[in-house]
């Protein structure tokens, strides 16, 4: 099978996807050259969907031996927020009150839109609080931890 390439778009972010290998119910894609595979349930085989409207809802997407993507760094508001870049659900809070942190270390894991995604933080700094917990549903803007700038 060739190579098929895609421009996604999610909100205002657009993906490159190329379409590796499909048998119709797992899939190798890169999206902006990170490897993916890509197990897809409900699929009629064949070859993938032209656009992402057609896709199947359920997916799951499992980078092949690499740690988690990392979430797009949210913008930092000056209080010292790290704010939810998208909703999902905690799955891992990665550091505690009173550790220190460097800028793009990952203080947060969430789950969002299926996949697992590392949460940096945008400066560093010490943890001063955190008022998520594992298993908390977040929503976008919403604050996951309070870091105090140095």
């Amino acid at each position: 099978m060739s190579v098929k390439t895609f421009e996604l778009s999610l909100g205002d972010k657009t993906y490159k996807v190329d379409v590796e290998k499909f048998d119709g119910k797992r899939a190798l894609v890169r999206v902006d050259g990170k490897p993916y595979e890509v197990e897809v349930k409900g699929a009629g085989g064949g070859a993938p969907a032209p656009a992402a409207a057609s896709m199947p809802d359920t997916q799951k997407v499992t980078p092949p031996t690499q740690s988690p993507p990392q979430a797009p760094i949210p913008s930092a508001p000056s209080s010292g927020e790290v704010i939810a870049p998208m909703p999902g659900l905690i799955l891992d809070i990665m550091v505690a009150v009173g550790d220190k942190v460097a800028a793009n270390q990952p203080v947060i894991k969430m789950e969002a839109m299926k996949m697992e995604n590392e949460i940096p933080s945008p400066f560093s700094g010490t943890v001063k609080e955190i008022p998520v917990k594992v298993g908390d549903n977040v929503s976008t803007e919403e604050t996951l931890l309070v870091i105090e700038q140095e």
